[in-house]
């Protein structure tokens, strides 16, 4: 849906259904899980399934998912104001550099897994998209900042693990999407 948005699909009712739908979909703390981690079942039996399967809405919430769905509702103009957008924002603001709760990249370390365009959770499209979701001046996106400063590279690039490395001006791409977040947290 982010994509689909910043293409100019903004309006599309398609997507006002997704949002509603997205809510309704919602973890007990508010972020979002994938249905067959809270049951506690393996990818491949979840694979076999004939019906969809529904989230046991009382396990915790997801970090990689949680963070991933919000940028959706960050590229939105309407719904980056959404309450439910906030709360869960508050939620992965408050697992940064921590475990997941669930095996899918579950590890701390890829906070600093980054790639560009975004992918998964990480500490860039984190701070990308709470920016929309108005987190500009909480404490902790100003350390997460400073943070970042101190793997600036003297070359001007980031010390952080590049997912999908194959493309050599990768560096360059994530460098550019950490200089607008720098951008736009510092326009105050």
């Amino acid at each position: 849906m982010e994509l689909l948005i910043k293409a100019g699909y903004s309006e599309d009712k398609r997507i006002d259904k997704g949002f509603k739908w997205l809510i309704t979909k919602r973890q007990n703390d508010g972020g979002w899980a994938i249905p067959f981690r809270t049951l506690d079942m393996k990818y491949v039996d979840a694979l076999k399934l004939q019906n969809a399967l529904q989230t046991d809405p009382k396990m915790p919430f997801s970090h990689l998912i949680t963070g991933m769905v919000l940028r959706a509702f960050a590229a939105h103009p309407i719904y980056r104001n959404a309450p439910e957008a906030y709360q869960a924002g508050k939620l992965l603001l408050n697992r940064f550099f921590k475990r997941d709760k669930y095996n899918d990249r579950q590890d701390k370390k890829y906070w600093r897994s980054v790639s560009f365009p975004f992918w998964f959770t990480d500490i860039v499209t984190s701070l990308d998209s709470l920016y929309f979701l108005g987190f500009e001046r909480d404490p902790k996106i100003q350390s997460t900042l400073r943070w970042l400063i101190e793997r600036q590279e003297s070359g001007g690039t980031f010390n952080l693990k590049l997912l999908r490395a194959r493309d050599k001006d990768l560096k360059y791409w994530i460098t550019l999407a950490i200089c607008r977040i720098f951008k736009r947290y510092h326009k105050q």
